[in-house]
């Protein structure tokens, strides 16, 4: 019977174990000093090796012919615990959680050991035991025999209570690195004889998101998909993400608004059967990384392989960046929670979109508000009555193709309103003018060279600023412009 490769190649001993090195040299000075715990807790992401360890420290203990803190595997009581281990009892607190459980735990604590030095309960999920649970726990654990040692372990520490938390010795397990995933599953693939190149190693280690077990699991599951070779299309086609090239032009599409280009790829992801929340949580991952490059590119370059095409650190700063990231981040709930992630996902993109579009309007709102503000704050008539022979000068430049348009707007609008530096005209569409404000300013400096800051707002607009300016309901203040 074929045995799955995270079990086929789960640690025997201390030295087999990849990372953790701070937990394992702490419990081999533990076990030489004779300094073992009661009860211990390993808290952690899942696949970094809670379990392995805990059985590895609990095969440990009760060898009897240690060799450089690790098992002979060779005395009763390793022969003993590789086959049926009677000393070691392994509880899964997902599916055993009541007080009954742990009740026939403190029943047998007093029993002494079969063949070895101590009993070792490891409890999985400890959190998910119940209140009443705990509090039985809780019992064996403030008096419990010296051939009796708990390890509890946990992917949710938090949900532990203090009083437990308190009596334990606690180890917190860290998410491996990608080169220490790559590096074992660069050892499985040699033994198991599997062709894969190393740029498809390191797609998986990425994947795997700091977890072996996690990692072995999808190169098992590549390896049975995979006809000969296995590419980074396999590994993208079982885990249903997409590949990097696939996300950068994804990308590229959203931050230019080719809605059209995006919807079809949307599409295409659904074809193919792509996991929606797993692509979410790439393009988070993939704008973190543009924000390493765009403000730690040393750093970056050091500890990551640069994937990312130089074009995108042009088009986007900081802030647009984590606009982006917050959006996608605040959809990926409602994704798991919904029976139809696809249209959560399109809502999503349409935001994204979006976004650049919505930003350049409430811009645009806010500037217009400041120049009319400004311009009625230091409204003076008589200005504007000496200011209106002079209009007439930009015709200097009306056979200028870059200011023809604009110049032909004000003239057949109507100056309304001068103050100090500022300008209000009014015209029967205004958006086309505000939209080419800079292009206004710059031509009004080259005619008059003063810096005008001008603005124009629609006859309707102008009657209910007028009529706030006259019956004094309306405050003006300056306002500095950015």
């Amino acid at each position: 019977m074929y045995q799955t490769l995270y079990r086929k190649y789960r640690p025997s001993n201390f030295d087999e174990v990849v990372g953790q090195k701070v937990i394992i040299q702490t419990l081999k000075n533990a076990i030489v000093g004779n300094k073992l715990s009661h009860a211990y807790l390993f808290a952690g992401p899942r696949g970094t090796g809670k379990t392995s360890i805990a059985k590895i420290l609990a095969k440990t203990i009760n060898c009897t012919d240690l060799k450089n803190y690790n098992p002979c595997n060779k005395c009763v009581n390793c022969t003993q615990n590789n086959n049926n281990p009677l000393d070691i009892i392994e509880i899964d607190a997902a599916s055993n959680n009541g007080v009954d459980e742990i009740r026939e735990i403190k029943s047998k604590v007093n029993l002494v050991p079969s063949i070895g030095k101590y009993k070792v309960y490891i409890i999985d999920e400890v959190h998910m035991l119940s209140t009443g649970a705990f509090n039985a726990l809780l019992k064996t654990l403030e008096e419990p025999p010296s051939h009796v040692i708990f390890v509890l372990a946990t992917t949710d520490p938090h949900k532990i209570p203090a009083t437990i938390l308190s009596r334990c010795q606690r180890f917190d397990f860290k998410k491996l690195t990608i080169q220490e995933i790559k590096t074992k599953l660069s050892e499985v693939a040699k033994l198991e004889k599997i062709d894969i190149s190393d740029e498809s190693l390191n797609e998986i280690a990425i994947l795997s998101d700091g977890g072996m077990r996690d990692a072995l699991s999808l190169l098992d599951q590549v390896i049975a998909y995979a006809d000969k070779k296995i590419t980074l299309e396999d590994i993208h086609e079982i885990n249903g993400t997409i590949a990097v090239d696939e996300q950068v032009s994804l990308i590229e599409n959203i931050i230019n608004n080719n809605i059209e280009e995006v919807f079809k790829k949307i599409n295409k992801y659904y074809n193919d059967g792509k996991d929606f929340v797993k692509l979410t949580e790439e393009l988070i991952l993939f704008f973190r990384n543009i924000l390493l490059k765009l403000n730690t590119p040393k750093f970056y370059k050091e500890n990551y392989n640069d994937r990312i095409p130089d074009k995108f650190i042009e088009k986007l700063d900081n802030k647009k960046i984590v606009e982006y990231i917050s959006e996608l981040n605040s959809s990926i709930n409602d994704m798991k929670n919904s029976n139809n992630p696809r249209t959560i996902f399109e809502l999503l993109v349409i935001k994204l979109l979006n976004n650049e579009d919505e930003k350049v309007t409430k811009l645009e709102k806010n500037l217009k508000e400041i120049r009319i503000n400004n311009t009625l704050c230091n409204f003076n008539k008589k200005q504007m009555i000496e200011f209106l022979p002079s209009l007439d000068k930009i015709k200097q430049y009306e056979n200028h193709t870059k200011y023809n348009d604009y110049i032909k707007m004000i003239l057949n609008g109507k100056l309304k309103a001068i103050g100090k530096e500022n300008i209000i005209f009014v015209l029967e569409e205004s958006n086309e003018f505000n939209d080419n404000l800079n292009i206004i300013d710059e031509l009004f400096y080259k005619v008059y060279g003063v810096k005008y800051h001008v603005i124009s707002v629609t006859n309707i607009e102008w009657e209910t600023i007028k009529q706030e300016f006259n019956s004094k309901t309306k405050e003006y203040k300056y306002i500095e412009e950015e």
